[in-house]
């Protein structure tokens, strides 16, 4: 169900059409992504999200250890029952897909050059990520997507501004950029901005009423927060890390290394029209990722609706294996031998190829089997599983304790030696797989073994907007 002027069909071609007056931002922002059919959008949707959604936005210091950083993220996910996850300072590299091990989907956006520094990225739960119309990587500071929900789609920008201390330029490029991705999106979408803005905001709304609250940790505001307050007031968004009284510690989303200084520096912003939907927001100190900021989490009420996908059945496919180990090579010839010898005289040639076809198929799984299906191999070893669950815990011990602080580093330091052996000891494996399919002359397993050391990926079938 959509409401008038929202396509489900053609969402690509409403931003473009949008876009078209706005020829300068068109430099700024790099092909977007469909990643939903828009011929499933016929197709009835499924409303499976009845309860609030939890939102968050979380610096993570880096994701560059996909083995532990990853498992780490998917069970905070899990944990704390997120939907959708704005992340920061990612240092990954490049744009990229990732499906989770709890089946949620993370995108980055990171540098094009190589380096291993900002970088953003989305995660949307499994429940959720069907509801993925499209996304943008516009930098490695901005990452744009949209969401179809029951009666109004949702357009959700993650943002990682530049530091107090940096250049002025870099900040007013940055906002610039900001701004210009906010005017490709649709004027009825519900806008959620998530990230780390580095601004401290003002206690005092007196002058800011519907942009600001009046519970912010802070008594005064530095220049990004001016900066992020100004932005917000242009595009109509609430400052929603604001609006709920908590207890101070649930409002800092930032502790320096010595536990002195604390600060609130990442936001949620809504579209001001829809902050009623906003039900809560604090800071979650006990989800632990290695990283000195604290997970943000927000109750949306909204429904989120996701096309449902065609019915699509696994192909049953024989298990070839035990022909190249010759197990059952005299046993398959026989059996395929005596079919071909009952078969009758067939004078049509297309006739006649549907029949070998059909008989091949049939003999190869009497006789061989159904393949397994291919479990996915765990980097992490059950060690370093339980030196994370422990680093968790001692996080949630008494945070500001300075043995705490000191057993959580010893901690940190022993996950990333376990790691590091588990790493290697996955890489020494899959080499050594490599080497056996080699010299049995197996190519494909070869070629497979390679594109996963070498970390390359398949194409994910994305439509790409020009």
């Amino acid at each position: 169900m959509t409401t008038s002027r929202q396509s489900r069909r053609d969402p690509i071609g409403l931003i473009m059409r949008k876009g078209r007056s706005r020829n300068s931002t068109r430099d700024f922002i790099r092909p977007s992504r469909h990643l939903v059919d828009p011929d499933q959008s016929i197709m009835k949707p499924a409303n499976f999200v009845k309860r609030s959604t939890n939102i968050g936005t979380w610096n993570v210091r880096s994701l560059e250890s996909t083995s532990s950083k990853l498992y780490e993220l998917s069970q905070c996910m899990s944990e704390y029952q997120m939907g959708i996850v704005g992340l920061t300072e990612t240092h990954r590299p490049g744009c990229d897909e990732t499906v989770l091990d709890n089946g949620s989907l993370f995108i980055n956006s990171g540098r094009t050059d190589g380096l291993r520094r900002q970088g953003v990225g989305l995660v949307i739960s499994s429940e959720l990520k069907n509801s993925l119309i499209m996304y943008n990587p516009v930098s490695e500071r901005l990452l744009a997507a949209r969401l179809h929900s029951k009666h109004i789609n949702i357009s959700v920008i993650i943002a990682y501004a530049p530091t107090e201390d940096a250049d002025d330029k870099v900040k007013d490029t940055f906002y610039h950029q900001l701004a210009s991705t906010f005017d490709e999106l649709p004027d009825h979408d519900i806008k959620l901005l998530l990230g780390d803005f580095n601004a401290r905001l003002t206690c005092d709304n007196s002058s800011w009423r519907g942009i600001l609250g009046k519970h912010s940790l802070h008594q005064e505001s530095n220049k990004n927060g001016c900066r992020l307050v100004d932005f917000c007031a242009m595009y109509g968004l609430t400052i929603g890390s604001t609006l709920f009284q908590h207890k101070n510690i649930h409002k800092e989303t930032w502790k320096s290394p010595d536990g002195k200084t604390v600060t609130q520096i990442d936001h949620i912003c809504i579209s001001t029209t829809w902050a009623g939907s906003l039900l809560d927001v604090r800071s979650c100190r006990g989800a632990d990722i290695g990283s000195d900021h604290y997970l943000v989490r927000g109750k949306l009420r909204i429904r989120f609706q996701a096309v449902e996908k065609r019915a699509c059945q696994r192909g049953k496919i024989p298990d070839i294996e035990q022909l190249r180990n010759g197990s059952k090579v005299d046993q398959y010839n026989i059996a395929l031998q005596n079919r071909f010898d009952s078969l009758p005289a067939v004078d049509d040639l297309n006739e006649q190829w549907e029949t070998v076809r059909d008989v091949i198929k049939e003999v190869s799984l009497q006789v061989l089997g159904e393949s397994p299906r291919l479990i996915k191999e765990q980097h992490l070893s059950m060690q370093t599983r339980d030196l994370i669950y422990e680093r968790s815990r001692i996080k949630r011990r008494q945070p500001d304790s300075n043995t705490n602080r000191s057993e959580y580093s010893r901690v940190s330091k022993l996950i990333k030696k376990s790691c590091k052996r588990d790493d290697q000891s996955w890489a020494d494996r899959v080499a050594g797989d490599m080497e056996n399919a080699a010299s049995k002359g197996y190519q494909r397993e070869v070629w497979q073994k390679i594109r996963v050391l070498s970390g390359k990926k398949k194409k994910v079938p994305t439509a790409t907007l020009r």
